[in-house]
């Protein structure tokens, strides 16, 4: 049997349609922390965990069938990222000026977390690509790692970066004078890509590996929300206290909730798989990409209005909308499904957007 006829890993055996759904849950939440101040910060962490689990499955798949695998790899992911990229820095350019070329260099090589930290940035409204670069950092190294660890060395790998990563930010606490290093900088939150390339191999070996844990998951849900809603509410600066505990364990707390709320998607049946496909979540999640880059830009052009805050989310979330929406069916979809969509129905149209949903991991 030639490389080719190989037959897929059970992970990619069929499309896991219920992750598009959570990954619109991610952006919304993000949207809600910066639109209305609500303490969703963790929408980020999601969307690390979702981003390790879909990457390091590609990955795996190609270095399975003995396909192209750097080319592959990285081609896709230009082709994903670059575009709605760059059309972001022209509109930001174009409300809010050219403040970010003087530190031109941490754009053009998607290193916006170090500049951050080093409080060296453009407009506040590109505070959003830090996220993105701490995954292109990741993904400059993690595809050798896959590529050279054997695939049943690699959980362990994993494994051993959730464990150590927590024990490094501690560590690495007195180094800074805010908590925002930590926050931003890619070994200090690469825990969550590990843990969700864990889960990736976990159900790679076997496509059922995670059911025994799905009553695990909901306790590890419950019991995360409740120490995030008694730190919110008792202690609302433990996150800026950029102590050992603060940045060791909140940002663990946060890995054991987005981590648990994957396991609970990726089950197989239920009602929350059934609601994680409702169309317009799969929708939103297909767009997410483009959304999470735009609307803290929306935002910013929309404060100055001075609307009522309700108002002004309403409005930002429909202009979001309409932008990520025109991007996506404008230009984006052409360039990962090639001509193969010109001419499709709307739904057809639709269907092939939810097939695009892991690229835009």
């Amino acid at each position: 049997m030639t490389a080719s006829t190989l037959p897929a890993p059970p992970s990619h055996q069929r499309r896991i349609v219920q992750l598009d759904g959570l990954r619109a849950i991610a952006v919304l939440a993000v949207f809600a922390q910066h639109a209305l101040k609500a303490p969703l910060w963790m929408g980020v962490d999601l969307f690390f965990v979702l981003s390790g689990f879909l990457i390091t499955g590609i990955l795996l798949d190609r270095k399975a069938r003995h396909q192209s695998y750097f080319s592959y790899f990285y081609a896709r992911r230009a082709r994903r990222i670059l575009p709605p990229y760059l059309l972001l820095m022209a509109v930001s350019s174009l409300l809010f000026g050219f403040g970010w070329a003087q530190h031109w260099e941490w754009y053009a090589f998607f290193a916006t977390n170090i500049g951050d930290a080093l409080n060296q940035s453009g407009h506040d409204s590109l505070n959003v690509l830090w996220s993105l670069a701490v995954e292109e950092q990741f993904y400059i190294v993690w595809p050798f790692v896959i590529l050279l660890v054997p695939e049943r060395a690699l959980g362990y790998v994993a494994g051993a970066l959730i464990v150590l990563v927590p024990v490094l930010r501690a560590v690495a606490t007195p180094w800074f004078d805010s908590f925002w290093p930590i926050y931003y900088l890619t070994p200090f939150r690469m825990d969550l890509l590990a843990a969700g390339a864990l889960l990736a191999v976990a159900v790679r070996r076997d496509a059922n590996a995670l059911a025994p844990f799905r009553l695990l998951a909901v306790l590890g849900v419950c019991v995360a929300l409740a120490v995030l809603a008694w730190l919110h509410l008792h202690y609302p600066r433990f996150r800026a206290a950029n102590t050992p505990l603060s940045n060791a364990g909140l940002y663990s707390v946060s890995l054991l909730l987005c981590t648990s709320v994957v396991v609970i998607a990726l089950q197989n049946k239920g009602i929350v798989k059934r609601v994680l496909c409702n169309p317009v979540l799969v929708y939103i999640g297909t767009i997410s990409y483009t959304i999470y880059l735009i609307h803290l830009s929306v935002l910013y052009a929309l404060w100055p209005l001075h609307f009522n805050r309700y108002v002004t989310a309403a409005l930002a979330l429909a202009i979001t909308l309409a932008y990520a929406s025109a991007s996506w069916f404008g230009f984006e979809r052409r360039l990962i499904h090639g001509s193969a969509t010109r001419g499709q129905q709307p739904d057809a149209a639709l269907h092939a957007a939810r097939e695009a949903s892991r690229t835009s991991a």
